[in-house]
């Protein structure tokens, strides 16, 4: 069964018809919003609006293609539970060949049937930026987290000790 970047169940939007494109650069823009991250499991988030710039290059017997993401993301701070925009911005090159079946040769190079005539890339932009988001989400300046659960989290983590472990520092080893 080939992956689901070519599959006609997905956003109509993110097909390029490739087929009828004559060799040389073709550019396409995609703006992203919350209807995208709508389409997909498992997302840390919903909202967001980004600029995806599309840069193809049709050759004979391949294609390749470049990525360029920027904007921002809506996420729950990791430290208060705060939603804050996180800005991303990257950029990402696919190569896609032409073969007898579906192969994926690296992170960079796939190969399709030859009897392909059009290419989904929603599913890569989905995943090139989840590869953006960074491992912590959190302000960048702790001081616009939300200082109410901020306090209740050091209220609940300072250490208390037990007093009888107070008396058993007093006894020493001779």
């Amino acid at each position: 069964m080939p992956p689901n970047f070519c599959g006609v169940e997905t956003n109509q939007d993110f097909i390029i018809p490739f087929m009828g494109l004559s060799s040389g650069n073709h550019r396409y823009v995609f703006e992203i919003d919350d209807t995208f991250f709508e389409s997909f499991e498992y997302f840390e988030t919903d909202k967001g609006r980004l600029t995806v710039i599309l840069d193809l290059l049709k050759e004979t017997g391949l294609m390749d293609l470049h990525f360029d993401i920027k904007g921002s993301l809506q996420l729950a701070c990791d430290r208060c539970l705060k939603e804050f925009d996180q800005p991303v911005e990257g950029k990402f090159r696919l190569i896609i060949k032409f073969g007898d079946e579906y192969v994926e040769e690296s992170d960079e190079v796939m190969v399709i049937p030859q009897t392909e005539s059009r290419l989904n890339v929603g599913q890569f932009i989905f995943e090139y930026i989840n590869l953006l988001l960074p491992l912590q989400h959190a302000h960048a300046d702790s001081r616009d987290c939300d200082q109410k659960i901020i306090e209740k989290l050091e209220e609940y983590s300072k250490p208390q000790t037990d007093p009888r472990w107070e008396a058993l520092k007093n006894i020493k080893l001779k």
